[in-house]
């Protein structure tokens, strides 16, 4: 057991340490997906508080909710996240998502996973988003203990960004909304492990390029997930998460990090 310990420890140091950039990007894989387990059904509630280095200070209280239901070579995902924030002075309920997946297995080894998504995030300037798309999910490895998972695939965004997450010197003399369609590209890789009973460690990597700008127009996003499992169902959660985009829409910062703390309820 404190063998255990100490090497997570160690791991999630090196981790926050050397993590670069890899904000808008949905870190889908931070949901429980039921077929990569033996379960029918499986879900996740996650109450959180969360610090971001904005113009302003800003707190933030949330709730992730997520849960998936497999039947036979089927499975559903249906994930959603509200947060109430507040930023400097001001209260705010600052955004969210719905998430919808379904995955159909052809194999052991590949899934197709069709999906929809609508986002919203306020303290950035991102009045809605909505997405949809399909990826093919390889499983490259599956242990008992250990998961790795590729993924490719393409989908359709449609983003509306406004100026509330913009600095004030930086804020141009239009600042009505900016809106932004593209067909993009999307691959992911996915890490799992579980240390003994203790901790479940979630690395996982996106690349999503515009199909019209390959190399000029893509978003890197990275997410780095440790769950302490104080009992079967409650476990202390910290997950971090960057976003970088070379040419966001309106004036924010390019990388865009994010730390959460919460609490987790399994089932």
């Amino acid at each position: 057991m404190n063998k255990t310990l100490i090497s997570a420890s160690v791991i999630l140091a090196l981790f926050l340490s050397n993590i670069k950039a890899f904000t808008q990007v949905l870190h889908t894989e931070n949901f429980n997906v039921v077929i990569d387990t033996s379960k029918t059904v499986k879900g996740n509630f996650t109450p959180s508080f969360r610090y971001r280095n904005l113009k302003d200070d800003f707190l933030e209280i949330s709730n992730t909710a997520d849960v998936s239901l497999r039947i036979n070579k089927h499975a559903f995902t249906i994930a959603n996240r509200v947060e109430y924030s507040f930023f400097g002075d001001e209260d705010i309920l600052s955004g969210g998502f719905l998430y919808l997946e379904y995955m159909n297995l052809q194999n052991k080894k590949i899934a197709f996973e069709p999906f929809f998504q609508v986002h919203w995030n306020e303290v950035r300037g991102l009045k809605e988003k909505y997405a949809s798309g399909m990826n093919f999910r390889w499983r490259a490895l599956e242990k008992k203990s250990t998961g790795l998972f590729f993924a490719i695939g393409s989908f359709y965004e449609f983003e509306r960004w406004g100026y509330s997450g913009v600095k004030e010197e930086l804020l141009p003399p239009n600042t009505d909304p900016v809106e932004s369609s593209k067909i993009r590209a999307n691959s992911y890789i996915s890490f799992k492990q579980k240390f003994g009973s203790l901790f479940d460690l979630d690395i996982s990597g996106y690349y999503q390029p515009a199909f019209s700008s390959f190399f000029s127009n893509y978003r890197l996003a990275s997410s780095f997930e440790l769950t302490y499992n104080i009992t079967k169902f409650l476990g202390l959660r910290l997950l971090y998460q960057n976003i970088y985009d070379p040419d966001p829409l309106v004036p924010i910062d390019r990388l865009y990090h994010d730390i959460n703390f919460g609490i987790t309820l399994t089932f």
